[in-house]
Parts: C-alpha cells; structure tokens; sequence
C-alpha cells in the first residue's frame, strides 16, 4: 500500500542489498559479453584476412594456457547461479589490449608471409616485452621462445643472443634457475663465438646471480657438495666479469662451505683469498667477515694464537661498522681467554662485550654478556684465591685471621 502523497513504500536493507548485488551482476555480465564478443569479433577477423596463425596466438593468449587448472565446469558455475556461456575466467589481457595483441600478430603472420623474418622476430618481442611489463612470464616466455626459433632458423646471430639472454632473464622471474642457466650459458657460448666483448661481459654478469642463487638453493636443502660446484662455477664467471665483489663472496661462501664440511683447512683458503679480494677492493666489511672466518678456520686447527690475532684485527675493523660485529668479536676473544684460563684478559673483553649490548638494546645479548661476564670474574677470583693458596702462605694467614681480602693482602 502506497504512503501518503504518492511516495514509494521504503525497501528493508536485505531488499537494498539484493538489489545491489543483482545490479553488479548485471554489469559483470554485460561486461564479460562484450569482452567475449570483442575477442570473437577479433579473432574472425583474423580469420577472414587469411590469419591462421595469427588466429591460433590470439586464442592462446586470451584464454587460459589449455591445460588443466582451476578453471570452474558448467556445473559449477550452473550451481552458483553464473551463465557459462557468458563466464571468462581469469582475464589476463585487458581490453583495450586486444587490438594491440591482434595488430602484432598480423603483423608477424604478414611478415613471414613475405619471408621478412626480422619484422616477424620484432613482432614477437614486443608481445613478449608486453607479457612481461605485465608480470605474465609464462607468456613473454612462450613468444621469446617463437622469436629463439626464428633467429636460429634465420641465422640471426644478433637475435639469438637477444633471445638466449631474454629467455634466462624470463625464467629468474619465474625462479626457474636451472633453465635460467641453460639460456645465460647458451648466451656466453654464443657471445664467445661472435666474439662480442660486451656480449660476453653480460653473459658472464648474468651467470654470476643465477650460479650464487642454484647454490644458495642446494647449500639451503643439505647438499652442501652441491652448492660448492655452484659457487666455484660463480667465482670463475665472476672471475671473467672483472668483479671483484663477487669473486670474493664466492670464495667466502665455499670457505663456510668446507667449514660445515668440517674440513678447516680448505677453508682456511678460501678464507684467505677472501681477505686479500676484499682488501683489494676497499670492502672493510667483508675483511671484518674474512677474519671473522679465518679465526674461526685456526681455532678448529687448533691455532689460537692465529685465531686471537684475526679476532682482533675482525674487532678493530668493527669499531666502526656494525657494534654486533664488535660484540661477536669481544665474546668470542672472551670465550678463548677463559679457555686459556687467563680470566683477567677475559674479563676484560667481557666487560667490553657487555657494553656493547646494553648499547644495543638487545636483551638476548645481554643476558648471554651478564651471565658470560659473572663466570669470567668469579673464574678470575678463584684464580688467584688457588695461586695464594699454592705460592703465597703470608696473605692467606691474613685472610685466614681477619678476611682481608686477598688482593689487599697482595699489595700490602
């Protein structure tokens, strides 16, 4: 029953609400059936120009890759009340790209008509450059494939290094390393073969990332052999490259390599050729990491002396780096002293070590300096209560009599 004055009766939320939703409904189908119609229309035409090819891509990349995924059956989409004459699953392309799409494979289908194969090379690059602007590497992949096929069919020397690089670049973004490798390794042999300087420099640039992330990859599952091969395969590339930085990380990492190997002595090397490559290239940080690990490499030989002396030369680098590094090096000059019984030299790095981590703030550290700091000085006074004991009978009568300390006994 209508309201005074002609007005219409007020609709309840839910009845809003279901309005709304069939509205949007509405819109998302009239919306999905002018992008299929908009793909239908494009793909005739392709058709009717003499486009075969062009037609077969155009329905690839508008539609999902043909093999199994989670693309709803009739039934499913029947059940939640969708038309699947109307549904398009995961859009990929926009739009207002398909014009685009259509023009670059006429283009390519025209071109290889003519036997223009450098227009159709291009042609598929750009779709491939398009594919990945939009994060889609599985397809830029597909067309840097078609344009590796037509240089190397060509003889395009120039195109197939282009493709070979583009095709490693493509499967990194997938984190597909193994045939990252497989194209950055056809790249370098190509680049040697055409004898392009700059060819080869980047070839080489390229295998140092994808060599340093297969090693990180095995070295992360165990297989610590594994991640050597990687890392040596990356040193010698980095080697080629001229970088510096590189080589030197490569050497570090199958130096902790041999060290998880519990083999010392190979890494003491590595450590060793570490150092020098960073000291060459002014990275005060990595010589701080290198003696760092040489200490560490002559402490498991059983060489303290030389481990003190990296301990110190890795603590005097920190002190104006990272204060965790100064810490790390204070307690670990501390963990040695005490293991040499000269706790007064331990304390002192102790004391020195907690500073550091009150300074930081960190609470972990802290309490591992606190409690580190309390044995080393009770381990110190139990050292000299035992030397007053063995060689000085005199002080100890006197703390024996009145409990003077021991150390004002000392002195007196």
């Amino acid at each position: 029953m209508n309201s005074p004055g002609g007005d219409k009766p007020k609709r309840s939320f839910k009845e809003k609400l279901l309005h709304s939703l069939s509205e949007a409904e509405a819109e998302a189908v009239a919306r999905n059936q002018a992008v299929v119609k908009d793909k239908q229309q494009l793909l005739i035409e392709m058709l009717v120009e003499g486009h075969p090819q062009s037609f077969v891509d155009f329905f690839y990349l508008t539609h999902q890759d043909g093999v199994a995924d989670d693309t709803p059956t009739r039934e499913e989409l029947e059940a939640k009340g969708i038309d699947p004459d109307t549904y398009v699953h995961g859009e990929e392309v926009p739009q207002e790209s398909l014009s685009y799409l259509k023009e670059n494979l006429v283009m390519a289908d025209a071109a290889a008509r003519r036997g223009d194969m450098k227009s159709v090379y291009n042609a598929y690059k750009n779709l491939a450059k398009y594919f990945e602007s939009a994060n889609n590497h599985k397809k830029a992949i597909y067309f840097y494939e078609k344009c590796h096929t037509i240089a190397k069919k060509s003889h395009d020397s120039e195109g197939e290094l282009e493709a070979n690089l583009n095709l490693g670049a493509a499967h990194e973004n997938l984190a597909d390393t193994g045939e990252a490798i497989k194209f950055h390794e056809r790249h370098l042999e190509l680049a040697k073969a055409t004898g392009i300087e700059s060819e080869i420099i980047a070839a080489n640039q390229n295998l140092v990332q994808v060599y340093k992330r297969q090693a990180e990859e095995l070295e992360g599952s165990g297989n610590i052999d594994g991640s050597i091969e990687f890392y040596r395969k990356m040193m010698s590339v980095a080697q080629s490259a001229h970088e510096l930085a590189s080589e030197g990380l490569a050497n570090y990492r199958i130096g902790i390599a041999y060290q998880k190997l519990d083999d010392p002595k190979k890494a003491l090397d590595f450590h060793s050729e570490y150092l020098r490559l960073c000291k060459e290239c002014g990275d005060k940080v990595g010589e701080g990491s290198a003696c760092c690990a040489l200490a560490q490499s002559h402490q498991d030989l059983g060489d303290v002396t030389s481990a003190i002396s990296f301990l110190e030369q890795f603590l005097e680098l920190s002190k104006n780096g990272d204060p965790s590094n100064q810490a790390r090096a204070c307690c670990s000059l501390g963990v040695i002293y005490t293991r040499q019984k000269k706790y007064e030299r331990a304390v002192t790095y102790f004391e020195k070590f907690f500073e550091v981590a009150r300074s930081l703030n960190d609470r972990r550290m802290l309490d591992i300096a606190r409690v580190n700091l309390g044995i080393s000085r009770g381990s110190a006074r139990t050292g000299r209560f035992m030397e007053v004991v063995s060689t000085d009978i005199h002080t100890l009568l006197q703390w024996k009599n009145v409990r003077m300390p021991i150390d004002s006994g000392a002195q007196m």
